[in-house]
């Protein structure tokens, strides 16, 4: 098998050098005689990380730079004395904190 343009290589150095691969599962459902067809590619790696989640991903792209302010939402404090709003902010590594 060659999988690597050039050298000659086993599927098992191919895999120890590229620990995370794309896994394309395709499915077919049958519903009341309509045949649908459905493509999933999921992103599957040897130490179990299946790749960032949206929040990682919005977290990345929003703290790009160090200027950028922090990326905050109020929530609602029903049980607060004075029923004020606190504020949930993300952080760099896509994790929503109390402020």
């Amino acid at each position: 098998m060659n999988f690597a343009i050039g050298e000659e290589k086993t599927k098992s150095q191919w895999l120890n050098e590229n620990p995370c691969m794309i896994k394309v599962v395709i499915t077919n459902t049958e519903v009341n005689g309509i045949i649908t067809t459905t493509k999933e590619e999921k992103l599957e790696c040897k130490d179990g990380y299946d790749g960032p989640n949206y929040w990682e991903l919005f977290a990345q792209f929003y703290y790009s730079g160090i200027t950028v302010p922090a990326y905050c939402r109020p929530y609602a404090r029903p049980n607060h004395p004075f029923k004020t709003p606190g504020m949930l902010c993300l952080n760099e590594n896509g994790v929503w904190e109390k402020q």
